[in-house]
């Protein structure tokens, strides 16, 4: 098998040391002298020359076509065009056609002709990124893909604000990360799969959708609300306080959806005045965050009740809320009296012990824990009187309150005296 390379550009020297490792090599160059010059500086065992035109059907004649793997060019576009066109219409080569250059040949060119093309500009430019902005934090491939950052490796530091979170807690839509290496070992991850520190995440998706998940997990880059939509909804709030989110929330677009929000395409947050609004994010499950506005802005000290189901997307969304707003957050946790606490409440309020401290560590922002004892919305709406502006409250779309299972979720947004925010548990691997 061998390797033919056309043209005796700046790197050739280079890729014979390369390729001449592997496979033969034939070098094709039409300038006898330079071609002499060139073997007398870099003799290679299994390399053979052939001067004259790569555009000559004569020389072709002289290479064992069936033999060759690649035919790799360092000429011209054109000249370049041109034997690809004599190689693929007139010989009936189906190897592989790779052009090496500064400039990009006609993309219906390279698709009717098959060829691959390596741009040096490009190369360069993804290694410069990944020095300059990537700073061996953020990488981006070299010929793979569309090379338009679909495709992005992110490595796990100690400070980052994804350490030590499970990948659901990370996820948004237009990116997923595919596969994870630690110590060596690529590792298929699942929704529950936990980051640590060192670990290399290959994310993959919508270039826009990568870029928010790296700054997120590089930067501590608020994602909300744009990993549940990238539309903003609302229904007669146009008052001061909706003014104060809609200048802060990033959402491509803010649409009025009275009648049916759901039924609006891509909501990201929903905005409401009206307490009936409450209930009906219940009753129909909205898969959609939901402000449910009572004037207590601006949200200087935010709530979050942890005593639901629905845990890893509230505490994401409260954590970026409090970077949006320059909040503090106090995480509240209502329990029984600590004798008779079952184990499953005992390894929640453990669990949230460390995430807790995770998250001052790594977002620099005032977090708090608070435990209480007692029944949950009495203690709750006891302690919201006064001190918070905002109530952030996890849910699961299609739950709802009941006379003999009350779901408490719903009963503390009924009856808050402050704003409140509903983050729902849904599926955002879409």
């Amino acid at each position: 098998m061998s390797v033919i390379l056309l043209g005796l550009g700046r790197y050739v020297e280079e890729i014979v040391e390369v390729v001449s490792a592997i496979s033969d090599v034939v070098l094709v160059e039409r300038d006898e002298a330079r071609l002499r010059a060139f073997l007398e500086k870099a003799p290679v065992a299994n390399l053979r020359a052939l001067p004259g035109s790569a555009t000559d059907v004569g020389l072709w004649k002289e290479v064992d076509l069936e033999a060759a793997e690649a035919v790799i060019s360092f000429l011209s576009v054109e000249a370049t065009l041109d034997v690809a066109r004599l190689l693929r219409k007139a010989l009936g080569y189906r190897g592989k056609i790779v052009h090496v250059s500064k400039a990009r040949p006609d993309p219906q060119a390279v698709r009717e002709l098959d060829l691959e093309v390596v741009s040096i500009p490009e190369v360069l430019g993804a290694i410069l990124r990944n020095l300059l902005q990537g700073q061996g934090i953020v990488r981006y491939p070299v010929g793979i893909g569309l090379r338009k950052g679909e495709v992005v490796e992110v490595l796990i530091t100690e400070s980052s604000p994804a350490v030590y979170a499970r990948l659901r807690e990370l996820r948004q839509p237009g990116a997923r990360v595919a596969l994870v290496y630690r110590e060596g070992s690529p590792i298929l991850p699942r929704a529950d799969f936990r980051v640590q520190p060192g670990d290399r995440l290959l994310v993959v998706g919508d270039p826009r959708g990568v870029e928010i998940f790296v700054g997120a997990v590089i930067r501590g880059e608020p994602t909300f609300p744009r990993r549940f939509g990238s539309v903003g909804a609302l229904c007669r709030a146009e008052d001061e306080e909706a003014l104060y989110l809609k200048e802060r929330l990033k959402v491509r677009d803010w649409v009025e959806a009275c009648e049916d929000p759901k039924g609006v395409a891509e909501v990201g947050v929903f905005l409401a005045r009206d307490r009936d609004w409450v209930r009906r994010a219940f009753q129909e499950g909205y898969p959609f965050p939901s402000f449910h506005l009572r004037g207590t802005h601006p949200y200087r000290s935010i709530l979050v009740s942890a005593n639901t189901e629905a845990l890893s997307p509230l505490l994401a969304s409260a954590m970026d809320l409090a970077r949006i707003f320059g909040s503090e957050v106090h995480v509240l946790f209502v329990s029984r009296v600590e004798a008779f606490m079952p184990p499953e409440e005992k390894e929640l309020l453990e669990n949230l012990k460390v995430l807790v401290e995770r998250a001052r560590k790594t977002s620099g922002l005032e977090v708090h824990l608070i435990r209480k004892e007692g029944n949950p919305v009495r203690e709750t709406l006891r302690l919201l009187k006064g001190k918070f502006n905002l109530l952030a409250l996890g849910y699961t779309p299609g739950r709802r309150t009941a006379f003999f299972r009350p779901y408490v979720p719903q009963l503390l947004a009924q009856a808050s005296p402050v704003s409140t925010l509903l983050v729902p548990e849904v599926n955002l691997e879409r």
